[in-house]
């Protein structure tokens, strides 16, 4: 069965081998000359580029954004509650969070 796999690989090769038509420089120079097609339309490119442009330049003239920094430091989970009751923020508000 293997065998006749490889037999029929074999085959099939060969028959394309054989197929292959080689094509001229003539043939190959069309296919560039065919891709160097203007357009009309490149225009509307062109203003997408420039609304592009125009966005990164008003993005630079704006102010940086400031990070929120917090006025207390943070409570830690066995630290007492900031509240007062005595207890650990764990189980007084700890559990609330």
């Amino acid at each position: 069965m293997f065998n006749a796999m490889l037999k029929t690989i074999q085959q099939r090769v060969t028959d394309i081998i054989f197929k292959i038509r080689i094509e001229t420089g003539a043939s190959v120079r069309n296919v560039w000359n065919v891709s160097r097609v203007s357009h009309d339309q490149v225009g509307q490119f062109d203003m997408v580029q420039q609304q592009r442009q125009a966005a990164i330049e008003a993005s630079q003239g704006q102010d940086k954004v400031r990070q929120i920094k917090l006025e207390q430091p943070k409570v830690g989970r066995n630290d007492p509650c900031p509240c007062g009751s005595g207890k650990k923020y764990k189980k007084c508000h700890g559990r609330q969070a």
